[in-house]
C-alpha cells in the first residue's frame, strides 16, 4: 500500500469541510464556477474550509449568514485591491469576522502572554523536546560541564 495515496486527517477534515462551506454558499446565491474577480467561488469556498479547519470550526458551528458574509467581505477586499495574494485576504477576513471571533477558545492564554509564550509553556509541560527552548544562560548551567 502506498503512503501517498493515504489521506491524513486534515486533508480528510479539508475535504468534508469544503463541501459544507460550497453547499452553503451555493444555497446563498453563490455560484461555485462563477469568477470571483480572477477565482471561482469553488477557490473562496476551499480556502475559506481549510482555514475553518485549521481554526477548528466547523460551518455547523456558525450562524447561517456567517459565511456568505465572509464571502462578500472577501470579494470586498479584492476589488477594493488589498494587496495580498487572495487566500491570505480571506484568511484575513475569516479571523477578523466577529462570528469567527466568538467561537476561537483562546482560554489557556493569560491578558499579558503571547501565542509563543503559551507554546513554551505547552511544550515545557509536556515534555515536548523540540518544541521547548531551553535557558541555557550562565545561570543555568548548561555549560559547566565543559
Amino acid at each position: 500500500m502506498a503512503t501517498d495515496s493515504v489521506l491524513t486527517l486534515q486533508q480528510l477534515e479539508y475535504i468534508e469541510t469544503g463541501f459544507e462551506v460550497s453547499r452553503n454558499l451555493a444555497q446563498a446565491g453563490f455560484n461555485m464556477e462563477a469568477p470571483a474577480l480572477t477565482l471561482t467561488w469553488g477557490q473562496v469556498a476551499e480556502t475559506l474550509a481549510h482555514t475553518l479547519v485549521d481554526y477548528g470550526l466547523t460551518p455547523d458551528r456558525l450562524e447561517e449568514e456567517t459565511l456568505p458574509d465572509l464571502a462578500r467581505l472577501v470579494q470586498q477586499s479584492l476589488h477594493d485591491g488589498v494587496t495580498l495574494n487572495w487566500q491570505d485576504i480571506i484568511r484575513m477576513q475569516v479571523t477578523a469576522h466577529p462570528g469567527i471571533n466568538t467561537l476561537l477558545e483562546f482560554s489557556d492564554m493569560e491578558d499579558d502572554e503571547g501565542p509563543l509564550t503559551e507554546q513554551y509553556e505547552n511544550a515545557t509541560r509536556l515534555g515536548d523536546d523540540e518544541g521547548c527552548w531551553t535557558d541555557c544562560s550562565a545561570s543555568a548551567g548548561c555549560f559547566d560541564d565543559f
